[in-house]
C-alpha cells in the first residue's frame, strides 16, 4: 500500500521513488548522473519501488553515455537478483526534420491544440511562429527555442507520436510504484533544445499525464563563464527565465490561466531549482593550465558539468528522497495546503554546487593538513563571489550540506560555513540555517551544496546580462527565442499590443495577451525585498478571517469585567 508523503503527527516520512526526465545535452548528463549513484539501485531492492528515466534530445549524439549507464544499471540489478522490470529507461532521439516536414507540422498547430482544448478558438490569423525563411540546423548544433518547441510538438502530436508514447510509458512506470514518487525534470536554462521543449513537456507530463498528483520538480542549470558564447548571457536565457517565472509565481501564473485556462497552471508542482555551476568551474580551472587549449577546455567543461550533475543527483537520492522533499517544504512546494503560504515572485530555489578542493589542484595528497584546511577556508569564502546572485540578496531559510573526507576537520568547516552564511545570506536572527556534514568517498575532493530559498529571477545576475543581449535582437530573432504560449499567440517577453501595461505581444497582431504586468516581467518593478515580506503579507491576509472562540481569553476578559461591574453596582 502506498504510504503518505508525510505523517504530520509523528514527523515520519515515507521513502520516495525518484524518477527523472532529461531534456537536451545537459538533461542527459543529469540522467546518467542518477544512474551512476549506487543509492538508486538500493532503492529498487524494495519491492514497492520503481524507477523511470527518460532522455529526449534532437539527434542521438549526446545520449551515448546515458544509454551505456542504463545498460550497465540493468546488469547491476540482475547481479543482485532485483527484478529488472522495476526499472524503465527510454531515450528518444528526435530527427531533424526537412524544412517541408517541419512547416507542415507548424501549419497543423491549430489542429494539434484542438486535441488538448476541445473549445480551442480556431484563430483565423494563425501563422507559423517560426519564420518560413528559417534554415534548420544540424543535430548537435544550437537550436532556437521556438524551433525546438516545433520539433517537440510534431513528435508529441503527429504521426506515431513518439513523445506522447514515451511519456505514457514513463507515467505507467510511476503508477506501478507502491511508494510515493517525485519526478525531476532537468535541462539547461540557456540551451535552446532543453528550455524550448521543457515548457510543453512539463505541462504534458505534470498537468496531463500525471494529473498534478505528485511533485514534479524543475531543475534548470545556469551557464558558467567557461561555456561558449552561444549560452553565456544568451537571449534565450532571458526568455526562459521569464516563462518559468510566469509558471512558478502564483500571481503571474494566475494571470496566464485567467486567459488561457487550467492546462497552463504551473506544472512544477514540487518547485524549481536553479543550479549554479560557477564555483565548480572556477575551482577546477583556477590552477589548470597544462595541455592543449582546446583539449583542456573540453576536459574542464566536461568535468565541471558532470560533477555538478553528480552532486545534485546524489542529493536527490539521499535518504530515499527525503532530503529533497524536506528542503522544498520551506519553499512552500511540498507542504500540505493548510500549512503553505505561497512565495509568489520568490519561488525559485538556488542550488549552488560549491567545490572546495579538486584532486591535484592547488594542494596535493600528503601535504600538511593545515594547507588543506587553508584551501577549504579560502574557497568557502569565495562562495558569495561566485554564487550568481546580485549583491544584497538575503533569505530567511538556507541549508548547507558539506561533503569531505573523514580526515578533514568537518566541525571547523561547518563553523566557517555558519559564520559565512550568517554574514552573507541570512536576513536576521530569526532566519533558519541548517548545516550538515557528510563523508565523501574521494579523499581529495570536498564540496558543499548551498541551498537558498526565496530567490527571485531578478536576483540572478544572469537575468540582467541576458536581458541586455535580448534587447539587441530584431523582432524576428526575439520571436525565435520564445517557446511557452507562442503557439497560441502571446510573445511573453514583449509588451501587449492592445492592453497597456500588460505583457504578451500577439505575434499575429490580434488580441492575445496575458494578465501579467510588463514592468514586473521585465524587472523594472522589483519584487518585495525578501521572501519574509511575502510570507507576512500572506499570513496577514489569513488572520482577517480569524473569529473569536467562545469561552476564549477575550470572552473571559469581557465576562470578568461584567462581573466586577455588577459587584461595584451592588
Amino acid at each position: 500500500m502506498t504510504a503518505s508523503l508525510y505523517h504530520s503527527s509523528t514527523g515520519t516520512q515515507a521513502p520516495h521513488c525518484m524518477h527523472v526526465v532529461g531534456v537536451g545535452r545537459t538533461g542527459a548528463a543529469y540522467v546518467e548522473a542518477l544512474l551512476r549513484t549506487g543509492e538508486i539501485e538500493d532503492h529498487l531492492a524494495d519491492p514497492r519501488a520503481t524507477f523511470a528515466a527518460l532522455v529526449i534530445d534532437i539527434g542521438e549524439q549526446d545520449m551515448g553515455l546515458a544509454q551505456d549507464y542504463a545498460s550497465a544499471f540493468v546488469k547491476r540489478l540482475e547481479s543482485r537478483g532485483i527484478p529488472t522490470d522495476r526499472f524503465s529507461f527510454q531515450s528518444v532521439a528526435l530527427p531533424v526534420p526537412s524544412k517541408e516536414e517541419f512547416f507542415e507540422g507548424m501549419n497543423r498547430t491549430r489542429e494539434f491544440l484542438k486535441l488538448e482544448y476541445p473549445r480551442y478558438y480556431w484563430n483565423p490569423n494563425f501563422e507559423s511562429y517560426v519564420p518560413k525563411s528559417y534554415v534548420m540546423p544540424k543535430a548537435g548544433e544550437h537550436f532556437p527555442r521556438a524551433v525546438a518547441k516545433g520539433i517537440y510538438a510534431n513528435a508529441y502530436y503527429a504521426g506515431d507520436r513518439p513523445i506522447d508514447a514515451a511519456l505514457r510509458t514513463f507515467t505507467a512506470q510511476i503508477e506501478k510504484a507502491g511508494l510515493p514518487s517525485m519526478v525531476t525534470v532537468c535541462f539547461s536554462l540557456a540551451g535552446g533544445t532543453g528550455s524550448g521543449m521543457v515548457v510543453d513537456l512539463a505541462r504534458h507530463l505534470s498537468n496531463v499525464k500525471l494529473g498534478r498528483r505528485i511533485p514534479v520538480i524543475g531543475v534548470g542549470q545556469l551557464p558558467h563563464t567557461g561555456d561558449p558564447d552561444t549560452y553565456r548571457d544568451a537571449p534565450q536565457l532571458y526568455t526562459a527565465l521569464n516563462e518559468i517565472d510566469c509558471m512558478i509565481d502564483d500571481d503571474k501564473n494566475a494571470g496566464v490561466i485567467t486567459v488561457w485556462g487550467d492546462l497552463y497552471r504551473n506544472p512544477f508542482t514540487g518547485g524549481f531549482f536553479v543550479v549554479n555551476p560557477e564555483q565548480s568551474w572556477q575551482r577546477l580551472t583556477a590552477y589548470t593550465t597544462t595541455g592543449e587549449p582546446d583539449v583542456r577546455q573540453f576536459f574542464k567543461e566536461t568535468v565541471t558539468n558532470r560533477f555538478v550533475a553528480d552532486s545534485f543527483m546524489r542529493f536527490v537520492v539521499s535518504d530515499n528522497g527525503r532530503n529533497l522533499f524536506r528542503v522544498m517544504r520551506p519553499a512552500g512546494m511540498t507542504g500540505a495546503p493548510h500549512e503553505t503560504v505561497p512565495s509568489k515572485s520568490r519561488s525559485w530555489t538556488l542550488f549552488d554546487v560549491a567545490k572546495l578542493t579538486h584532486p591535484g589542484v592547488q594542494v596535493l595528497p600528503g601535504e600538511a593538513p593545515s594547507k588543506w584546511e587553508a584551501v577549504v577556508e579560502q574557497w568557502t569564502h569565495f562562495i558569495p563571489k561566485f554564487d550568481g546572485l546580485k549583491e544584497g540578496f538575503k533569505t530567511d531559510f538556507a541549508e548547507v550540506l558539506i561533503y569531505g573526507s573523514r580526515n578533514m576537520d568537518m566541525g571547523k568547516i561547518a563553523a566557517d560555513f555558519r559564520g559565512m552564511m550568517g554574514k552573507e545570506y541570512l536576513l536576521d536572527d530569526e532566519s533558519t540555517l541548517q548545516v550538515s556534514t557528510h563523508e565523501f568517498f574521494d579523499a581529495l575532493t570536498s564540496y558543499a551544496n548551498v541551498i537558498l530559498a526565496g530567490v527571485a529571477k531578478t536576483d540572478l545576475e544572469a537575468f540582467w546580462a541576458s536581458q541586455k543581449t535580448y534587447e539587441t535582437l530584431s523582432w524576428e530573432e526575439k520571436l525565435n527565442e520564445h517557446a511557452w504560449l507562442i503557439d497560441i499567440g502571446p510573445m511573453l517577453s514583449e509588451p501587449a499590443i492592445r492592453f497597456e501595461g500588460m505583457a504578451g505581444e500577439c505575434i499575429w497582431g490580434c488580441a492575445c495577451w496575458v494578465v501579467v504586468p510588463y514592468d514586473e516581467l521585465r524587472g523594472d518593478k522589483l519584487p518585495p525585498p525578501n521572501r519574509k515580506v511575502i510570507l507576512e503579507e500572506g499570513i496577514a491576509a489569513m488572520t482577517k478571517t480569524v473569529v473569536s472562540t467562545p469561552g476564549g481569553a477575550a470572552e473571559k476578559k469581557k465576562a470578568n469585567k461584567k462581573d466586577v461591574g455588577e459587584l461595584v453596582n451592588a
